[in-house]
């Protein structure tokens, strides 16, 4: 998860979208793609600029339920990916170990999709907000 998390610094992403009203409960094919890390949160505290000095974090989740994430200052990041549409969950089996594994409740309207940390009282106060660029 500290990988990840700083991802969510993924590390897969909103100016101004801090917050989605209405969003949908998305099916597995729409969360297939790139998406680029836009806002960071933790609590009510922006920190897109510490976790995402670059605006150059992303994650690409692919159809084969692998996923690959990169950009400063964490690097890149490997694994494999699955999806609970009923619960809206998104798990990351990161490559690195179970340490940057993470699990997200996730949300999307159009090309935004935001995630909440889930589990632990750190990750629940971790929000991502990622746009669609391919």
């Amino acid at each position: 998860m500290p990988r990840l998390l700083p991802l969510a610094a993924l590390a897969l992403l909103a100016t101004g979208c801090a917050t989605l009203t209405s969003p949908s409960a998305p099916d597995r094919a729409a969360l297939v793609g790139r998406w680029d890390m836009d806002r960071i949160y933790d609590g009510d505290r922006d920190v897109s600029v510490v976790q995402n000095p670059e605006r150059d974090r992303y994650i690409a989740l692919r159809a084969d339920g692998s996923f690959e994430s990169g950009g400063s200052p964490y690097g890149r990041n490997t694994g494999r990916w699955t999806y609970d549409a009923g619960a809206r969950r998104l798990g990351l089996d990161s490559d690195l170990g179970p340490d940057d594994d993470s699990v997200w409740t996730v949300s999307l309207r159009g090309d935004v999709m935001e995630w909440r940390g889930v589990g632990s009282d750190f990750a629940r106060r971790i929000r991502i907000v990622a746009r669609r660029t391919r």
